[in-house]
């Protein structure tokens, strides 16, 4: 059972106007859309990749589903909101591009270092999610991003809960959790945003050639919006969690490190 449905939303509250006037809210939210509902390839390489039932039963029969959902939602309010897009074409055009890089290869060889690689992922569209929320004046949008932001917590605590019980299966130390999450959070999904939001602009632009420049523009409009709205903070006890630190460290430790991801998160 999906915690949510599309259906639940109340649609008729939409104000339209409050997102088109905003250039980078469509940016985030088609983008969004054609990664979510791209989802269904990633899981199955993650599926693959793990030999616990539990864990691939969640996967296949929550995870997914959850994810496919987040995608259609979004698809609904782009082709609401801005209705002469052609949304299927964009979303074609990106996924050509992005299933190739969907690849086993790219997952930690260790599943216990996959599940913290997962955390981190799942603590960006988490703090994503709860950015956008904050950035939107349409109501249905606001409602939308807050409903996927707490299944992306809820994601996160799955996978953190079967990081707990692998680790200690495989003999995975702090240091080794660390060096995953530095490697996940060094690719950062950058191919996909950059795919996304490539697709995004060309749904919005056809005919018109896409390059580097205006990405480097977009990403210049997007550092200002996560100065503003981001949620450093709980990004960051989301992402220390995995690492098993004593907590009483950590909360003295948050205020110093909230001041340095701020200048070096999105720099």
């Amino acid at each position: 059972m999906l915690p949510w449905t599309i259906d639940d939303i109340d649609w008729r509250r939409l104000e339209p106007a409050r997102s088109r006037a905003d250039t980078l809210i469509y940016y985030l939210v088609a983008a969004g859309s054609f990664i979510e509902t791209g989802a269904d390839r990633y899981s199955a390489n993650l599926v693959a990749h793990f030999s616990a039932p539990a864990l691939r039963h969640w996967l296949a029969e929550s995870w997914e589903p959850e994810e496919l959902q987040h995608g259609r939602a979004l698809r609904r309010y782009v082709e609401t909101v801005w209705p002469a897009l052609d949304w299927v074409r964009g979303y074609e055009a990106f996924f050509a591009e992005y299933s190739p890089l969907c690849k086993m290869e790219l997952l930690e060889q260790r599943p216990a270092l996959e599940l913290a690689a997962r955390c981190l992922v799942e603590t960006g569209t988490a703090t994503f999610y709860e950015a956008l929320s904050r950035r939107a004046e349409d109501p249905v949008l606001k409602e939308l991003a807050d409903r996927i932001r707490q299944d992306e917590v809820r994601h996160y605590k799955h996978f953190r809960k079967f990081l707990d019980a692998c680790r200690a299966n495989e003999g995975v130390g702090r240091a080794g959790v660390l060096r995953a999450l530095c490697r996940r959070a060094g690719e950062a999904q950058k191919e996909d945003a950059y795919l996304a939001f490539k697709h995004a602009w060309c749904m919005r632009h056809p005919g018109v050639t896409f390059d580097d420049a205006i990405f480097a523009r977009f990403r210049g409009e997007l550092r200002g919006m996560m100065e503003r709205c981001y949620p450093y903070r709980t990004a960051l006890q989301m992402m220390l969690r995995p690492l098993d630190l004593n907590r009483t460290l950590v909360r003295f430790s948050l205020p110093l490190l909230e001041r340095a991801a701020r200048r070096l998160l999105f720099a």
